[in-house]
C-alpha cells in the first residue's frame, strides 16, 4: 500500500501533488487525526505509516477538495487511495 515512484507520478500528472501543496495543513490534521486514532489501538511506536490509509481513505473520499478536482479532472477513484498514500509519506516524519 505504500506510495512508489509511479503513483507519485502519476498524482502529479494529475495535479493531485499541486492540491497536496495548497492545502497541506488540512491533509497534515487529517493524517494526524488518522494516526491518533490507530494509537487507540496500536502502541505508539509500533505503528507504521501504512496503518494510517485504512483510516483516512473514508475522510479522504468524503473531503470536498479532493472531490471537487477528482470529479473536475475524471480522475480513477484510485488516485484518493494513492493520494491517501502520498499525504502519509509526505507528513510522516512531523505527524
Amino acid at each position: 500500500m505504500a506510495i512508489t515512484t509511479l503513483k507519485t507520478v502519476r498524482l502529479k500528472n494529475a495535479g493531485l501533488l499541486d492540491l497536496f501543496t495548497k492545502y497541506e495543513s488540512h491533509w497534515k490534521k487529517m493524517a494526524k487525526r488518522a494516526k491518533a486514532y490507530v494509537g487507540e489501538f496500536v502502541t505508539p511506536g509500533q505503528i507504521h505509516p501504512d496503518d494510517l490509509i485504512p483510516i483516512l481513505i473514508p475522510r479522504l473520499e468524503l473531503d470536498s477538495k479532493l472531490r471537487a478536482h477528482i470529479e473536475k479532472r475524471k480522475l480513477a477513484q484510485n488516485r484518493i487511495t494513492w493520494f491517501g498514500e502520498y499525504i502519509v509519506d509526505a507528513v510522516w516524519a512531523e505527524i
